[in-house]
């Protein structure tokens, strides 16, 4: 796993993005989503998967990412696909967007097994991998729905992220990390993205509203690593 202060990630070619979500036609969303179309490595379709959400949403956002010039791309539903086209729809991918929506438990049950294996074989070939608001959550090693904790898929390593953050939910976030033992938590507002490349490279996009809670492990004044 690529490792830089604190934050270890999945390893692959591409790039991680999580974002903490909002308006699509917002400046700091426009921002974030040129550059996930900017630097993205593979030159394969993007597949806009919706199963937190809803395909009407999905398809807007879908021409949002067109009006930005997105290349040809379409969107799959993983609830209803065969395994075999999942695997090679999923696996062809050159940008993989995980949308927004009310249900990040379902995306959640519903990546693991073909489609998360289809996953990491785009990554590890250079695909973007952005994920979008309460999407983004999954990726921790813990998830947060209705105040219960579910498990991520851990792909940003022992971390806790919470999409959509705003300060008064700094007790909260400092909570949730030291109940959990994770490493940290990370706080990401809407219009604010973390991107991380599979060179080593992290970044901040959109206005950079991005909060981060040691854990237990880090001693005040230390830094992590």
């Amino acid at each position: 796993m690529p490792q830089v202060n604190i934050f270890q990630w999945h390893t692959g070619r591409g790039w991680l993005v999580l974002s903490g979500g909002g308006p699509w036609d917002s400046e700091d969303v426009v921002t974030i989503e040129a550059h996930v179309l900017g630097h993205t490595l593979s030159q394969g379709p993007l597949v806009y998967i919706w199963a937190a959400g809803d395909i009407e949403i999905a398809d807007r956002h879908m021409d949002s990412l067109r009006d930005l010039g997105a290349r040809t791309g379409y969107l799959l539903d993983l609830l209803t696909e065969e395994e075999d086209a999942l695997f090679e729809q999923i696996g062809e991918a050159g940008v993989l967007v995980l949308g927004d929506g009310p249900q990040p438990d379902v995306l959640r049950d519903a990546l693991p097994g073909v489609a998360l294996r289809g996953m990491e074989a785009a990554f590890d070939r250079g695909a973007t991998v952005y994920a979008v608001g309460r999407s983004a959550a999954i990726f921790g090693a813990h998830a947060f729905q209705s105040d219960h904790a579910l498990p991520g898929l851990d792909w940003l390593h022992d971390a806790i992220v919470v999409p959509g953050y705003t300060p008064d939910q700094a007790d909260q976030l400092r909570a949730q990390v030291w109940e959990h033992s994770a490493s940290y938590g990370l706080g990401l507002a809407q219009g604010a993205a973390i991107a991380l490349g599979g060179s080593g490279q992290v970044e901040v996009w959109g206005n950079a509203q991005i909060t981060v809670s040691l854990g237990p492990r880090h001693v005040p004044g230390e830094s992590g690593g």
